[in-house]
């Protein structure tokens, strides 16, 4: 993908800032957690060491939104957050669920995504009105987190309650009848302020821009609702409590279908019929508490729960097909392929709790610092499902069944419902990590990081089939510090996924236990902040190597029924390049930025050798910026760009490379000294450029075209 001339000016241009900037910088002893307000510059983080640790200090890259940046965008779904960040694609939206990519790798809902730094089960639309930012953490995670994809992970950080009393109560109207309202409470509620509460309310209902093919809308209605709680017990000691729901009826829109020859049938239409819909029901809770043990320890611990109850009905959109095997009137064995729709029915329940303990260290010994974490967390998953399907239009003639409005017209099928099922799937996972991690100041320059986890999982399938894994998970960091603002590092890392067992008696290899997928990250990176510690600049040369992932081949002879093969040979490969800028450029301009490039590639797999993931582009950028006028007018300009991309693994489909433009204005009119009224608008795809987003040919997203949004915002 890169030429080595091409290569070597990245690689200096990613480690040669912090060299270039110490020899105007003298190295200082120490560097300390501050809070000051430098746009959209983040100095520290809380999810690469489970604990806040400052940005330069971090040997890795973690990419921070903040609520500024949110609120200006005023982003709703998680999607449009992330959009900022250049090492995320996204993928399908089917179903009413986002699906997003990490530095070309899926990121799973049980595994993928946090809450305030503990596994978040993420199967629905978040609620972005309870954040006040978002962390990207780049890389494997194994060793604080366990099983997760090797591209990383989502930190969702939630508000907090304010000693001072806070009001924002906010008015979106935009196109397509979108109105959200936002209610934003928070403050002391005693006179000594030991007991701090937050509540915030939100109620959003669309349209989408596209309609079915029978002239109805597809609306979605929205409410979301939490409550935070700080009580100080003394003055080492603190209790939060925490507690949120959100509740989602919708339409469904799974998509648009693609023709062979790459064009979008119909992209305004959504083939999802008027009863295709879901209803979604999270309630989450739980405690946690933080303490000073002594000047050197401290304890964190929690609790949570995560119940999630959905209901959703699927229409026949997507043509499925099934073989079927007979005798022919000549005694020979033949197959042809049955072409049908399906529709469905299903009522499916969640249950995640998680639980941490960590002690934290802060120990001088034999002249160095030693940063210690000591912890263990665990999760219990437990999944249960009712599901009922139909056939409709059976035909063997695949160019009928496509043209076929359907025997049953626009109507839901009378036998269509999850109660009809009498057999509960259940299944329930659980996992267990014991964590150890020592961050090790050496002296004014070096910084070393080790840490290692012994992970214990189990599975317990839907037919009761048990299966356990036992994972030692190691993580290398050394960091170079020219100056006291700047930093060289050098990360290894590593993390796993499970691995289905096979289950295909056709299959010579039927019955036989898995390995877990395997990654392992090598990382190059460095980071410098400019301009009186106002603009944080970043980059890091990595690769991501995935390895033990399934390949099912043909046998060369067949044995009987037994004609395929499944081995555990395939690999990912994934080589990239990023850069980032965030913060200040002068006391007016604000900037987040970030490029990625990235050669993502399947190994050792005969039917995609060399071939692409589905929904990574190899080149993404995306800048967003806030000019700020003396008068109170700010004016913001977001550019994004995202690279060609297949929409399917066996590289057939390509969607076009795209740069969508947005932009934004605001007024802030100080009312006195204590009320702002803030008014804003923001245009997103000024140009009115046609793109496709994530998605399979089954069902890709399509592009918004032009569209807008007003705000009124009161804040006190």
């Amino acid at each position: 993908m890169f030429s080595k001339s091409q290569l070597t000016l990245l690689i200096g241009a990613v480690l040669a800032a912090p060299v270039t900037y110490a020899q105007t910088t003298e190295a200082d002893e120490h560097m300390v957690v501050t809070g000051r307000d430098y746009g959209y510059k983040a100095d520290t983080n809380s999810t690469a060491m489970r604990m806040e640790m400052t940005q330069l200090e971090t040997p890795g890259q973690v990419a921070v939104i903040d609520e500024q940046l949110i609120d200006e965008q005023r982003a709703s779904t998680l999607g449009e957050v992330l959009k900022n960040d250049s090492s995320i694609s996204e993928g399908s939206k089917s179903t009413n669920r986002e699906r997003f990519y990490l530095r070309g790798f899926e990121l799973g809902s049980s595994s993928g995504f946090l809450r305030d730094g503990v596994q978040h089960w993420s199967h629905y639309r978040q609620p972005v009105e309870l954040l006040e930012r978002v962390e990207v953490l780049k890389g494997p995670s194994g060793l604080l987190y366990g099983q997760s994809a090797p591209g990383g992970l989502i930190n969702m950080v939630s508000k907090k309650p304010t000693y001072e009393t806070q009001v924002n109560v906010s008015q979106d109207i935009g196109s397509n009848n979108h109105t959200r309202t936002v209610a934003d409470v928070s403050g002391s509620l005693n006179e000594d302020q030991t007991l701090r509460a937050r509540a915030i309310i939100a109620k959003e209902n669309k349209e989408s821009w596209r309609t079915r093919f029978d002239g109805t809308s597809v609306d979605t209605d929205r409410v979301v609702g939490g409550l935070f709680v700080d009580y100080d017990i003394n003055d080492r000691v603190m209790l939060s409590a925490h507690v949120d729901h959100t509740n989602e009826d919708g339409d469904l829109d799974n998509g648009s279908r693609v023709d062979k020859n790459g064009n979008v049938i119909d992209p305004k239409t959504v083939k999802d019929q008027n009863w295709a819909k879901t209803d979604n029901k999270v309630t989450n809770y739980g405690l946690n508490l933080k303490a000073d043990l002594n000047d050197s320890w401290a304890l964190n611990t929690g609790i949570n729960r995560q119940f999630y109850e959905r209901q959703r009905t699927e229409s026949d959109i997507h043509l499925d097909s099934q073989k079927i095997k007979f005798i022919d009137a000549d005694g020979k064995p033949q197959t042809k392929t049955r072409y049908y729709y399906g529709s469905s029915d299903r009522h499916d329940e969640w249950t995640f709790d998680t639980a941490f303990v960590d002690f934290t260290g802060d120990l001088d010994v034999m002249g160095m610092n030693h940063q210690l974490l000591l912890g263990m967390n665990g999760v219990h998953y437990d999944y249960k499902q009712l599901y009922s399907s139909v056939k409709d239009c059976e035909t063997f003639d695949k160019n009928a069944a496509l043209n076929s409005q359907c025997s049953n017209g626009f109507n839901k099928p009378a036998d269509l419902d999850y109660r009809n099922d009498d057999s509960l799937s259940h299944s329930k996972k659980k996992q267990y990590g014991l964590y150890l991690q020592d961050l090790v100041t050496i002296n004014d320059q070096w910084q070393a990081l080790a840490g290692v986890r012994f992970a214990y999982d189990k599975d317990i399938s839907s037919k009761g089939v048990e299966k356990t894994y036992h994972n030692i998970l190691p993580k290398f960091g050394l960091t170079y510090h020219p100056t006291e603002n700047s930093s060289i590092y050098g990360v290894y890392s590593e993390s796993f996924e499970p691995v289905s067992d096979i289950s295909d008696n056709k299959d010579i290899n039927n019955g036989k236990s898995q390995k877990p997928k395997q990654g392992k990250l090598y990382e190059l990176g460095s980071k410098v902040e400019l301009f009186d510690n106002n603009l944080m600049l970043s980059g890091a040369l990595f690769q991501i190597e995935q390895s033990n992932m399934q390949i099912t081949e043909d046998l060369p002879t067949a044995v009987g029924d037994i004609d395929t093969i499944t081995t555990q040979v395939g690999k990912q490969v994934h080589k990239g390049i990023e850069l980032s800028a965030s913060g200040k450029v002068t006391p007016a301009l604000s900037v987040n930025a970030s490029t990625t490039i990235l050669d993502a590639k399947y190994k050792n797999d005969p039917s995609r050798e060399g071939k692409q993931p589905v929904d990574v582009p190899e080149f993404t950028a995306s800048v967003w910026t806030n000019y700020a006028f003396d008068s109170g007018t700010d004016v913001n300009l977001g550019i994004f760009h995202v690279g060609s991309r297949y929409g399917d693994s066996a590289n057939t489909f390509k969607k076009d490379a795209y740069t969508r433009v947005d932009v934004g204005v605001a007024h802030t009119y100080k009312y006195d000294a204590n009320l702002d009224i803030i008014g804003r608008v923001n245009v997103e795809n000024v140009f009115d450029t046609d793109y496709l987003a994530g998605g399979s040919s089954k069902g890709v997203v399509v592009g918004e075209g032009r569209n807008f949004m007003a705000t009124v915002e009161f804040k006190y």
